[in-house]
């Protein structure tokens, strides 16, 4: 495994040992959370209307979709790079392993243990974006799919303005860096150790398409209204008016506020 691999990988262990992903989902929602309820909210909402039995979900953590997906009717299997966190998925989910709906194992997305035409719906949130080259795992959901079948992708939207914002103020933030890792109590904070390589709506439509699929549908999430580093300050105002945008039917003309995107391809 590569050294950017093994650095993810070591991240999200650390993560699933100090139950920190789980509770992103579970507990309550704050402003380390928002970003990551917010898609995954848009990630069901995509997949409500869709029929499908077989999913495998790459980069599935500690299995925050099992009981959305096990309560569709599907047969889940989730696969992940960190032994720890299918550890974790595996304790957390144990009444869905035992009734034969979910199955979890450690495995790399570029190298897929799964035989071809296999799944009805792949899904990726939160993962291409760890990989300077994606063409490989998208290669790879396009080859255990079956015709027809479907791929959830989620990656940070490069044209976000926040994002713009977070690049200009990097070095006051690196500088301040040591003195908020002290003062935070999140464990998230061990994320900003790892790359992330963002995309936009056109990049990834481009990428799809290249590799054989059509867009179903797409949406975006977590819009900041109240940009970095003011998030911070006032962040129960950003999140109200986050949802306020999320939820108005007007929410797809205000991507460069959003911070995800998140599309549904269909493999021709």
């Amino acid at each position: 495994m590569g050294t950017a691999k093994n650095s993810v990988v070591e991240v999200f262990d650390s993560l699933a040992s100090e139950k920190a992903w789980e509770d992103l989902y579970s507990g309550r929602i704050d402003r380390h959370s928002y970003n990551f309820v917010t898609r995954q909210r848009a990630v069901e909402e995509l997949l409500a209307s869709q029929a499908f039995r077989r999913v495998l979900d790459l980069g599935c953590g500690t299995g925050d979709l099992v009981e959305f997906l096990v309560s569709k009717g599907a047969q889940y299997t989730g696969l992940d790079m960190s032994p720890r966190m299918i550890e974790r998925a595996y304790r957390t989910h144990e009444p869905q392993v035992r009734s034969g709906h979910a199955h979890f194992m450690v495995g790399d997305s570029e190298r897929l243990p799964c035989r071809e035409n296999e799944f009805d719906v792949v899904s990726a949130v939160g993962l291409i974006e760890y990989f300077p080259d994606s063409r490989r795992t998208l290669s790879e959901i396009g080859r255990v799919l079956k015709p027809g079948g479907l791929a959830l992708i989620t990656v940070p939207h490069k044209s976000c303005i926040n994002f713009t914002i977070r690049n200009i103020l990097a070095p006051v933030r690196r500088l301040l860096s040591p003195l908020y890792s002290k003062l935070t109590t999140s464990a998230l904070s061990v994320m900003q150790d790892v790359k992330h390589y963002h995309y936009d709506p056109v990049e990834l439509d481009s990428l799809m398409r290249n590799g054989g699929f059509e867009k179903d549908s797409g949406r975006f999430s977590n819009f900041y209204l109240i940009p970095h580093p003011l998030d911070h300050v006032v962040p129960r105002l950003y999140m109200k008016l986050s949802e306020w945008l999320d939820r108005s039917s007007r929410s797809d003309h205000f991507g460069l506020l959003a911070a995800n995107y998140i599309a549904l391809y269909r493999r021709t």
